[in-house]
């Protein structure tokens, strides 16, 4: 077998998932069975980094509900619920509990009813805000950080009640706000692990990430290594400072952690949005860790705000390249004439007035060329519109490969397009102008067995002309031109009718 090129290699390992996502479409039953699993190992990753009794910096689950809610819609409810029953006998078996399997059954069918509930609200009220709008990516973020952590207190309220009712706890004073921490939990686990379980969940269900591509995050990604080296700097920085709040018992330091957004924030600025949100989450990761090794639960809620200003200080930054590329496109489309990639009409003339006062103050000669191919309607009614437009394009790259820097070159419509040439004067503009026409006359296209040629005409730019006004006048020589059966160049200075035009055949 020959040995792949490298490109072929990429292509293969970009299809390894694409096989197993096809993989899984063929057995319904096993992406429902993954995503149980998925959420389990969440909830259990919250469990080890618990530090003290059920509480945990961040509760991952929350985030992998609301993203399956929001991908999958009703058919994420058999799997959640499944998964929080299932948890619900894991504690009563970690801790030990004195209930029976019929409370348990209880208390875990009013949890995953107080869970399930207002997260399949809240991401159905984002799913049509997703479909409804057309500013896709701004408007999703404000909404999503705005609906995620009102989904999460809503959450963490039913949860509280739900447990009340089933009578795994007391309704006395202190579990009255015991949604409070449920809460922040709740919280952190969307902003942080949203994004990564929408990723995770759109490979297990393959056709359910498909709205995904619409949004405007998708990015090339650049070397692996740099990540890893920004990743590494910030989860050092990290551990320094939550190392130094732990030893030298100072509460003071452990607000050194709000320093790590200005390592995220590179991160975010240079590398992907897939990485960032890898970056977020990994960061989260290791502040549990280190709060519940270095017994850092007194400041709990200093690290858990930390993580939620970061995710959120994230998702805005995510916005500021994607806006960014989206403005400079938009520029590009105003610019940039769509089909020849020369300057657009409205865009040349303004160009065409500063370069007109350049040309004035350093009291240069500057002249405005209109020229068009010969019988170009013939060429779209007798070769089609397609050889028409190729020929339009050659033309324009053949054109632009004989200007100087400080030299415009615009389409006005159609076949017809302009030149602004600074520090030539009528003549030069000429000669330039028969160095052209041989280079279009030489090309071969292909479908098209004539030689193209084209009529001009050019004026040079008086000192109390305007660009409109030259054009006008270069336009009615160009029609002159045609007049005389084309293929000519007419030159005039200005509007002075005593002097005759130079007329040159091309």
């Amino acid at each position: 077998m020959p040995e792949l090129a490298p490109q072929d290699n990429t292509l293969n390992k970009l299809s390894i998932p694409l096989w197993f996502s096809r993989q899984l479409m063929r057995v319904p039953m096993l992406s429902d069975l993954l995503l149980i699993i998925l959420w389990l190992v969440l909830w259990r990753v919250a469990a080890l980094m618990e530090y003290a009794p059920h509480a945990s910096i961040w509760f991952p689950p929350a985030g992998a509900s609301f993203a399956a809610f929001l991908l999958l819609g009703l058919r994420a409810i058999p799997s959640i619920a499944i998964s929080c029953v299932l948890v619900t006998f894991w504690e009563g078996y970690l801790y030990q509990t004195d209930m029976t399997a019929s409370q348990l059954l209880t208390i875990g069918s009013l949890f995953s009813l107080a869970h399930m509930l207002p997260y399949y609200a809240s991401a159905s009220l984002l799913r049509v805000f997703i479909h409804n709008d057309e500013q896709k990516l701004p408007r999703l973020m404000l909404a999503f950080l705005i609906i995620g952590p009102l989904a999460s207190l809503s959450a963490s309220y039913c949860i509280q009640i739900s447990l009340m009712l089933g009578g795994a706890i007391s309704a006395n004073e202190d579990a009255s706000f015991l949604w409070l921490p449920l809460w922040i939990g709740d919280l952190i686990g969307i902003m942080v692990l949203t994004p990564l379980s929408i990723g995770l969940i759109s490979r297990i269900f393959p056709n359910s990430g498909i709205w995904l591509s619409e949004i405007g995050l998708r990015q090339s990604p650049g070397p692996l290594w740099p990540f890893i080296g920004k990743l590494s700097f910030a989860a050092l920085l990290s551990s320094i400072i939550m190392f130094s709040a732990a030893h030298f018992q100072v509460r003071e330091l452990a607000f050194g952690i709000f320093f790590i957004g200005v390592v995220q924030m590179w991160i975010v600025y240079t590398e992907t949005p897939l990485r960032s949100a890898i970056s977020i989450a990994l960061l989260s990761c290791v502040t549990a860790i280190l709060v519940k090794l270095l017994s850092l639960g007194d400041d709990a809620l200093i690290y858990q705000f930390s993580i939620s200003v970061l995710a959120a200080s994230t998702y805005f930054g995510l916005l500021i390249p994607v806006l960014a590329s989206n403005n400079e496109r938009l520029q590009e489309i105003t610019r940039k004439d769509a089909l020849t990639k020369v300057l657009a009409r409205q865009y040349f003339f303004q160009s065409a007035n500063r370069e007109l006062q350049r040309a004035r103050y350093y009291q240069q000669p500057i002249c405005l060329v209109v020229f068009d191919i010969d019988h170009f309607k013939n060429i779209n009614d007798t070769y089609g519109h397609t050889v028409g437009d190729i020929a339009l394009k050659q033309l324009s790259q053949t054109v632009m490969a004989q200007l100087g820097p400080a030299d415009l070159f615009g389409r006005f419509g159609g076949d017809e397009f302009m030149l602004l040439l600074p520090g030539y004067d009528l003549q030069q503009a000429q000669q330039l102008l028969q160095v052209m026409r041989k280079k279009v006359q030489a090309l071969k296209l292909e479908h098209l067995d004539i030689q193209l040629k084209c009529s001009a005409g050019v004026t040079e730019i008086a000192a109390e002309d305007t660009v409109l006004k030259a054009f006008e006048r270069a336009d009615c020589l160009l029609l002159e031109a045609k007049k005389l059966g084309r293929d000519k160049i007419i030159a005039a200075n200005d509007t002075d009718d005593s002097s005759p035009p130079n007329v040159h055949s091309l």
